[in-house]
């Protein structure tokens, strides 16, 4: 059977809904603040990637770059990161792979050169030397519409 607006059933169904909208239970909210802190304290495998500075080289952690590149490219108007995959050879970053969900109604040409000079830089800044930008693969996987 289905409700429709102005059912009486309809009526009941919709203070039922809104009183449980408004319930909170506060052991689900201790629970959850165990359990996230459990996963921020859990370890994550991360793989070193090369940089370089004025003193000399050093490494930082895969998760460091792709967090900064994240940032970076969601920072592009028109464009949010939903992936970002690194890869390396041994520990030298050899190319970035990027995919993003673009703003509809978004010129995509435009906006794929501004998350690669987003993500060029953003390299440049974190290790220390810029990745050319033909290893700065994108993947447009997805249209946001803009809410009314």
């Amino acid at each position: 059977m289905a409700l429709t607006p102005g059912d009486a059933d309809s009526d009941v169904v919709d203070r039922a809904a809104s009183a449980l909208r408004a319930y909170t239970d506060h052991g689900w909210t201790a629970s959850s603040r165990r359990i996230l802190q459990s996963v921020l304290a859990a370890t994550r495998r991360s793989r070193p990637v090369r940089a370089r500075d004025d003193a000399g080289p050093f490494h930082v952690s895969d998760q460091v770059v792709t967090t900064y590149l994240r940032a970076a490219i969601d920072a592009v108007d028109g464009a949010q990161a939903t992936h970002v995959r690194l890869e390396l050879d041994g520990d030298v970053l050899t190319a970035v792979r990027v995919t993003v969900a673009a703003r509809y109604p978004e010129p995509l040409r435009p906006l794929a050169e501004a998350v690669r000079l987003a993500a060029h830089s953003t390299i440049g800044s974190v290790l220390g030397s810029p990745l050319p930008l033909d290893r700065i693969h994108l993947h447009v996987g997805d249209v946001d519409h803009p809410l009314p």
